[in-house]
């Protein structure tokens, strides 16, 4: 109990950063007017990518992945094979040949294409992964699928944030226009189904050493069930809402969070650190040097940082801090560190998972 105490008191920020800290992270209903202006250019944005040519549309997808810095193929439509982009990452680590094939759709994105996709992949020598994109959404039962599979699902507001964040603002230059919106200048696009954008949790922190990042959806201490443990043997839960996201730009680990489509009894995601014991059994926290929690709730809006305490020899696991619901609605995150000396194993017990030995 002293330790976790002690390193609750080292990770308090001082009273300008704690109030910051409140300002920021009280997610995403800065007011009614205010979301509704945001939903309503996500629309217009959505409706420009859904209303473009589907060569230039795939053209943009391929410019994106460069941007990103893979080396890109735009496959020839007479033996694309379902595929229409294909792409090497060449980080050492966490890259591969991904093929992507694009969606531009109004409604949901049927589980049919999904699976369909996942067939193209395990008949396809040279690709280790697959990313579907589309300017629409997908389905839960689409999530639970590609569940445990190295299948990426983007939707189509993920796709507007990565675009933005990538540099392609010209691309929605008209959906910004908002004289022109009130104009009706927009009115002859297509309707089109709108995915909530995903709150990014970005996880940094400096030095050599490997950590894994960890979310726990929970009612309360307990979690929801085994499922809604999101770690690195299952990188989401069963509807999406928590998905764990390798090679996220700079950061070294990355969660996306839809805190809209939580399931209602759930009220608490907590966060957690942990040392790679399976791979690296003497490895500790103790390299885990100034860490930083960063959320970036949205386009638009500003990213909210919180720095940390340091991790200590004594632990393999630390969890970080937690976003509770409010009874408004809200979430609010609170840097609540603590460790733990067994590891991630021991935090999953802390909230009721059982865990059995291989």
């Amino acid at each position: 109990m002293s330790r976790s105490r002690k390193l609750h008191r080292l990770s308090n920020p001082d009273t300008d950063e704690r109030r910051a800290q409140r300002a920021l992270f009280r997610h995403l209903r800065d007011d009614t007017n205010a979301n509704r202006g945001r939903m309503a250019r996500r629309v217009r944005e959505l409706q420009l990518l859904l209303a473009m040519d589907p060569v230039e549309f795939e053209g943009l997808i391929a410019r994106l992945m460069e941007a990103m810095g893979m080396k890109v193929e735009l496959t020839a439509r007479s033996r694309d094979g379902g595929v229409d982009v294909r792409g090497i990452d060449p980080d050492p680590f966490r890259g591969g040949n991904v093929i992507v094939q694009v969606k531009r759709y109004r409604d949901t994105v049927a589980p049919s294409a999904v699976r369909d996709l996942y067939g193209t992949l395990r008949h396809d020598q040279a690709a280790t992964k697959a990313v579907l994109v589309t300017t629409s959404r997908f389905g839960p039962s689409s999530h639970q699928f590609v569940a445990g599979k190295p299948i990426t699902l983007l939707n189509g507001a993920e796709l507007v944030g990565l675009l933005k964040h990538h540099g392609f603002h010209e691309v929605f230059a008209d959906a910004q226009d908002e004289a022109a919106a009130e104009a009706g200048a927009l009115d002859g696009l297509p309707a089109i189904e709108v995915a909530t954008e995903p709150s990014r949790l970005l996880l940094h922190w400096t030095g050599e050493e490997e950590y894994d990042i960890a979310a726990l959806v929970c009612t309360g201490n307990v979690a929801l069930s085994d499922d809604h443990l999101v770690f690195y043997n299952n990188g989401s839960t069963p509807d999406g809402s928590v998905r764990l996201v390798t090679g996220y730009d700079d950061a070294n680990a990355c969660l996306m969070v839809d805190f809209d489509a939580l399931p209602a009894e759930v009220d608490r995601l907590v966060v957690i650190a942990a040392a790679d014991t399976e791979n690296h059994p003497e490895a500790t926290m103790g390299g885990f040097a100034g860490p930083a929690l960063i959320l970036e709730a949205g386009s638009g809006q500003d990213a909210a940082v919180v720095h940390l305490a340091d991790g200590a020899e004594t632990n393999t696991a630390m969890r970080l801090g937690r976003f509770d619901r409010e009874p408004s609605g809200d979430w609010e995150f609170t840097p609540a560190l603590a460790g733990y000396p067994g590891g991630l194993r021991q935090a999953v017990i802390a909230y009721g998972l059982e865990v059995v030995d291989a």
